[in-house]
C-alpha cells in the first residue's frame, strides 16, 4: 500500500522566490499544505541569480517557515530553471548506411547521443526534444522499423548559460538542501496549462513576467520554439517612474490602478487629473500613453518570435503570467498585430488540487509550482537529525584491555603508573655482540635435548626493567 509523500518545490522567479509544499497521495490526488514567498528584486535579475548570499538567505527563510508551519524537516527540494538565456537551438544529425537497414532503437539512441555531444560556447544543454526524423525523404516521429539507407534526426536543444544552473547549485548547497531534480519552468508550465488538442492544432503560450516574457510555440504536439525576451511588466513601471519622476512603488500602484494595454481614442479621458507625491499632479492620458507605448514594444517582440508560425496557430495564442492581467491585452494584440485569436489562460479549467489555504486560483502565481508538485515523485522531508547539545562533549567508548595499571598524579604535571611488586626473574646470560646470532635448535650427533633459545627482551621490556630497578633502589634508599 502506498504512502503519502511530501513534495517541496522552489521557483526562482524574475523578482521573487516562491516555495510550496504539497502532499501526493497514493491515488494521485494532491493537497497543497503551505505556500511561502520572498520578494527578491536585489538578488535575482531576469531569472538569473547574481547575488548568491542574499538568494541563500531568501531560500533558507522560505524553507524554515515551511518547516516550522508543517513541523517537518526539509532535506531536498525540486527547483525550476528559467532565465533570460533559456532558449531552443535546432540541430540536425545524419547517419548514412551502406545498404538499406531497418531502423532500430540502437540507431535512434545513437543519433540522440551524437546530438547531445553538440557543444555550445558558454552554454549547456538542459534537455533535448526530438522533432521528426527524415527517413527516405519522409518526415516521421516514429522511425523504428522503416527500411532506409539514410536517416536524419531533427532536434530542438533547450540550452542556457552554464552559470544559470551553477549559481542555483551554489545557492542550494549554501542553504544545505539537496536538489531532487531540476525542471525547465516554462516547458513544465506549458504542458500544465495547455491540453494536447491545443498543442496538436498549433498554439503559442506567452508568459508575461515581471522582468522577462517567455514565448513557447507548439505544433503537432511538439515543441517548436522557446525563447525568453528580456522585457516585462517592470519595464512599464520603470517608464512611469522615470517619466513622472516618482518612486518605483508609486509607479507600480499607478500601473495596477489605471493600466491598460490599449485604449480607444473615444475612451481616452483627457482631463482626468491624478495626484502624485510631493503635491504634484498629472493626467490619466499621460499615464496611459506611457503604459501603452511600452506594452506595444513588448507585444511586437513577442510577435517577432511567433509570426513565422502564424498560419499554423489554429488554437491561437494563450497569455499567462502576472503582467497578463493588464486590461485589454487581447485588444492590443488585434490592434497592433492584426491577430485576434488571443485568450487568457491562468489556471487549468479543472482545479486538480485541494487545499485549506486561502489561495487565489484565478491568478497564475501558483501554476508553475503546482506543476512541479504534480511532477515530483520523491519524498522531500524526513525526521530532523538529532544534534548534540551546545558544549556537550561526545562520548567515546574506550575498548577494555586486561591488566592495565591505574595511573596516579605526581603533583608535578606528570602522570606515571604506580610502583608494582616485581618478582625476580631467573638469571640468564646475555650473549656478547659477536655471539648474538640465533643458535641452532638441535645439535647433530647428540641425544641430549636442545637448549631453549634465550630471547633478548624487547626495547619496551628493557626500558620497563630499568625503570623498575631504579624505582626499587630509590625505595630501598628511603
Amino acid at each position: 500500500m502506498g504512502v503519502d509523500k511530501n513534495i517541496i518545490a522552489i521557483e526562482l522567479g524574475s523578482s521573487s522566490i516562491r516555495g510550496i509544499i504539497g502532499q501526493r497521495r497514493p491515488d494521485g490526488s494532491l493537497k497543497v499544505l503551505g505556500y511561502e514567498k520572498e520578494h527578491t528584486p536585489d538578488c535575482i535579475r531576469k531569472g538569473v541569480v547574481y547575488n548568491i548570499d542574499k538568494t541563500i538567505q531568501a531560500i533558507s527563510a522560505i524553507v524554515n517557515r515551511i518547516s516550522d508551519s508543517r513541523k517537518v524537516y526539509v532535506k531536498k527540494v525540486y527547483v525550476g530553471v528559467s532565465g533570460q538565456s533559456l532558449r531552443t537551438v535546432g540541430n540536425k544529425v545524419t547517419q548514412q548506411f551502406e545498404v538499406k537497414t531497418a531502423i532500430n532503437d540502437e540507431i535512434v539512441d545513437s543519433l540522440m547521443d551524437t546530438n547531445r555531444a553538440q557543444g555550445y560556447q558558454e552554454a549547456e544543454i538542459l534537455d533535448v526534444l526530438p522533432q521528426e526524423y527524415n527517413v527516405g525523404g519522409r518526415l516521421t516521429i516514429e522511425p523504428v522499423g522503416i527500411m532506409t539507407d539514410r536517416i536524419e534526426g531533427l532536434y530542438k536543444n533547450i540550452v542556457a548559460r552554464k552559470l544559470l544552473r551553477e549559481n542555483i547549485q551554489r545557492c542550494m548547497q549554501g542553504a544545505q538542501l539537496e536538489v531532487a531534480d531540476y525542471f525547465i519552468s516554462p516547458l513544465l508550465l506549458a504542458n500544465y496549462l495547455l491540453v494536447d488538442t491545443e498543442k496538436r492544432s498549433g498554439c503559442a503560450l506567452v508568459d508575461f513576467g515581471a522582468e522577462t516574457t517567455t514565448v513557447i510555440v507548439f505544433e503537432k504536439n511538439i515543441l517548436r520554439h522557446l525563447v525568453v525576451i528580456p522585457l516585462g511588466g517592470n519595464n512599464i513601471t520603470m517608464d512611469l517612474a522615470n517619466s513622472l519622476q516618482i518612486e518605483f512603488d508609486e509607479a507600480e500602484e499607478l500601473k495596477l490602478r489605471y493600466g491598460s494595454a490599449y485604449t480607444k481614442d473615444e475612451e481616452n479621458p483627457v482631463s482626468q487629473p491624478i495626484e502624485l507625491s510631493n503635491d504634484r499632479k498629472t493626467d490619466l492620458k499621460t499615464v496611459l500613453n506611457i503604459i501603452e507605448a511600452r506594452q506595444q514594444e513588448i507585444l511586437e517582440n513577442v510577435w517577432n518570435q511567433i509570426k513565422s508560425y502564424e498560419d499554423r496557430l489554429l488554437a491561437g495564442v494563450f497569455c499567462t503570467g502576472g503582467a497578463a492581467n493588464m486590461k485589454n491585452l487581447d485588444v492590443a494584440f488585434a490592434q497592433y498585430l492584426k491577430f485576434d485569436k488571443v485568450k487568457t489562460r491562468i489556471m487549468p479549467s479543472v482545479t486538480d488540487f485541494t487545499t485549506s489555504l486561502k489561495l487565489d486560483t484565478q491568478t497564475n502565481t501558483l501554476a508553475t509550482l503546482i506543476a512541479m508538485l504534480r511532477k515530483g515523485d520523491q519524498e522531500c522531508t524526513s525526521e530532523k537529525p538529532v544534534e548534540p547539545e551546545l558544549f556537550q562533549e561526545p562520548i567515546v567508548e574506550v575498548p577494555q584491555t586486561p591488566a592495565q595499571p591505574t595511573t596516579i598524579k605526581t603533583g608535578e604535571g606528570v602522570v606515571t603508573p604506580p610502583v608494582a611488586e616485581v618478582k625476580p626473574e631467573p638469571e640468564t646470560s646475555t650473549p656478547e655482540p659477536e655471539s648474538a646470532s640465533e643458535p641452532e635448535s638441535t645439535t647433530k650427533g647428540t641425544t641430549e635435548p636442545a637448549t631453549e633459545k634465550v630471547k633478548k627482551p624487547g626495547a619496551f621490556k628493557r626500558l620497563w626493567n630499568s625503570f623498575t630497578r631504579i624505582t626499587e633502589t630509590i625505595v630501598e634508599e628511603k
